[in-house]
């Protein structure tokens, strides 16, 4: 999951799934697709049944979603369960971020804010780094002991 949208191209259809906000963040992609006239499907959060709507779409389509943090993950879950690989779809994330961090050091997993870099773990009292590793296993992001 990202804050970075591109076109990605030679796709069967293009899907767009957002609330308004999010829709104004994808509008940059949605300008390029209707400018080359190609496929598109825009769908409104909460206009329709997610897992159904995605359920209909055919091989070759490439899904965009734009939502909060708080509900990207379980979208890009649903998703994933339809049949959407990583390949095949773009997740931005907006508004406020809390993120998973478990603690190499003494194995605690803790949620914080997402734009901390540092953090002094409430266990082991040492001062980590969160670091870009994330892993699928623990649903966090891994933090290692910050050098001295």
């Amino acid at each position: 999951m990202s804050d970075e949208i591109t076109l990605v191209p030679g796709k069967r259809k293009y899907l767009f799934y957002a609330d308004q906000m999010g829709m104004e963040i994808l509008q940059p992609v949605i300008r390029m697709v209707k400018e080359q006239m190609l496929t598109y499907e825009l769908a409104f959060e909460g206009d329709l049944v997610f897992s159904m709507w995605l359920g209909e779409q055919k091989m070759g389509s490439y899904l965009y979603v734009a939502a909060p943090w708080t509900n990207l993950a379980s979208i890009k879950l649903l998703a994933e369960d339809i049949g959407f690989s990583a390949e095949e779809a773009q997740y931005i994330g907006y508004g406020e971020r809390r993120i998973n961090v478990f603690f190499c050091a003494c194995h605690l997993l803790a949620e914080i804010g997402g734009t901390a870099m540092e953090i002094t773990c409430r266990q082991c009292l040492l001062l980590l780094e969160v670091s870009d590793h994330y892993s699928s296993i623990r649903e966090a992001y891994l933090g290692y002991v910050a050098r001295l």
